[in-house]
């Protein structure tokens, strides 16, 4: 078939509200994955999604913190995370402590470093004033 016929075929691909448009008839949305773990998996993943046939897409997020892998996949709306997990296997998951994430909003709060405590610097002033003051009476 040559390239006329392809052009018969198939319409241009179109994006738009969230859609990819190809042919007449067929519409593809995707849902966004991001995905964190605490090796570096991405050359894994890969591998165990070439040899499957979920539909993706590979996408590229910066990883800012150097004890985090990240990676972001797009996936056929008609395949759930579940299916998506089970294409990529428990061993993988499990062995770089992969987690999910299908909203952006999570997968940020999840980056926040991690810190001893959540008080503001306020509610630790008054803590250390706290402290100073009981170690005066226990002296």
């Amino acid at each position: 078939m040559g390239h006329s016929g392809v052009a018969q075929n198939f319409k241009e691909a179109k994006a738009g509200n969230g859609s990819i448009i190809f042919g007449r008839e067929k519409t593809m949305s995707w849902i966004t994955i991001y995905i964190s773990g605490k090796t570096d998996f991405r050359e894994e993943v890969r591998k165990k999604l070439e040899h499957s046939d979920q539909r993706y897409l590979q996408g590229y997020i910066e990883s800012p913190r150097a004890d985090m892998t990240h990676d972001l996949f797009w996936m056929d709306n008609r395949t759930n995370l579940r299916a998506f997990k089970d294409t990529i296997g428990a061993k993988v998951i499990w062995k770089h402590r992969i987690r999910f994430y299908t909203t952006l909003e999570d997968f940020m709060a999840a980056q926040e470093p991690l810190s001893e405590n959540n008080f503001s610097v306020r509610e630790q002033q008054m803590i250390e004033k706290m402290q100073f003051s009981f170690s005066d009476q226990v002296l």
